[in-house]
Parts: structure tokens; sequence; C-alpha cells
């Protein structure tokens, strides 16, 4: 399904999405050494690219959240459909938003086709509410993956999550099941690069979202440079 640009961009500031009106999500400062590539709003469906100069990428994406959609069938879509492309979950976690949004932080590696052997890390950390899936993407080099230990932490206590509803059973709904983490890799497969970490609602089907590509992050669309998985 095509999706409509609206003429009004919930961007603010810096281009960081922060209008409260139709924005999915809210965050106020990006981490330290990393520049805005691009910010766009479709009808409160969004995505924000900025890449470190060491060509890790950061995405967050949202997608239109369907009914009977919770954090926890999105995320076993998320990791099927990883999982079929060679990424290898390394470490899943339960996490909130600044403003107490459950979500759920998975760790990945992942060898690309055509890389000669280089291994990348891919993380995605997903939140659902009532209205949004979003998704904060962080890819890059593997070695580089200790040096930005601590980017993913900086959001989770500036992001503010939108999208849910008073009384909300979704926002509520609790964590995951605990996926495998012990999953070694197959001789000879090599991980395909996608673009989003998970599929949109409506593309659930499909066999899987391409994880965003750092060269520039859930379960979307390229980044314009980075080194980007895919949702």
């Amino acid at each position: 399904m095509s999706l409509i640009k609206k003429l009004s961009l919930c961007v603010v500031g810096a281009g960081l999405l922060a209008a409260s009106g139709c924005a999915s999500f809210k965050l106020q400062n990006p981490p330290p050494g990393f520049i805005e590539v691009s910010a766009d709003a479709y009808a409160g469906e969004a995505e924000l690219r900025m890449k470190a100069p060491d060509n890790v990428g950061l995405n967050i994406t949202t997608f239109s959240n369907r009914r009977g959609g919770t954090l926890a069938i999105w995320a076993d879509d998320m990791i099927t459909k990883l999982g079929a492309r060679g990424y290898l979950l390394q470490r899943q976690e339960a996490v909130k938003s600044r403003n107490g949004v459950k979500g759920t932080r998975f760790d990945f590696s992942y060898t690309p086709a055509g890389a000669d052997g280089e291994e990348k890390f891919y993380t995605a950390v997903l939140f659902v509410t009532d209205k949004w899936q979003v998704v904060v993407q962080l890819a890059g080099q593997a070695g580089l993956s200790a040096a930005h230990g601590e980017d993913l932490d900086r959001i989770l206590a500036d992001i503010k999550i939108r999208g849910c509803k008073v009384g909300s059973k979704v926002c509520k709904s609790g964590q995951p099941k605990q996926f495998d983490t012990s999953q070694k890799p197959k001789p000879n497969v090599k991980a395909e690069d996608a673009d989003k970490p998970a599929a949109k609602p409506d593309e659930a089907e499909k066999p899987a979202a391409k994880p965003d590509e750092a060269k520039t992050p859930a379960p979307a669309k390229k980044p314009a440079t980075g080194d980007k998985p895919e949702n």
C-alpha cells in the first residue's frame, strides 16, 4: 500500500521529529557525534536517519500498527524474518522509553553477502502502541559496536513514544517470549542487506524486511548513506 505524503511534515528544530500533533515519537536531542541525514513524516509514519563519521547508521522508523498487533506479535515477525536472512540474535532485553512505553531491544550479528567475511552488528529496539510500531535501529561494523554502546541508552533516556490510548491493552501487553540467542552462523551463508527491520503491516506476509544499512534500524526505507541492515 503506497503512502501519501502530507504537505505539512511534523518536523521541527534541527529536523528531529518532535511535533506532538502528528508525530509518532519525539526525540529532543540526537546522540553526540551523529549527523542528521534526513527526516520525513508521512501522515504520522516517519523516518529519521542519522550517521556517525565512522559510518555507523542510526535510523528511527515508524509504521502504523494494525488491529491485533502487539509487541509480542511484531517482535516474533521481526525475529523470524531477520533470522531467515542470516541475522543471528545475540541478546534480548526489555527496555522503556522516557515516557514509560515498554519496548524490547534485540542485538544481532550478521555478515553481508559480498562483504568478504566482514561481520557487522545490527541492533533494533521495537516499541508497539495502539497507533504505531516504532523501531530504533543502529548498525555498523562489528568492531564499532562497543564504541557506540551508550548511544542507544542515551536515545532511550530521551525518546518519547506516542500512540497509547487510555487504558490501552496493547501498551500493557507485556514483553515477547525469550528468543534463542545461542544460534551459530551457518557455513557459507551470508546475510542479505535490507532497508528495514520489520515489514510494514500490510506486507507482513512477505519474506522479510531488510535491516537498515548503517551506510545509511525497522522492521522502512534506505538511509541516504551509511551502513544499514532492514524491519
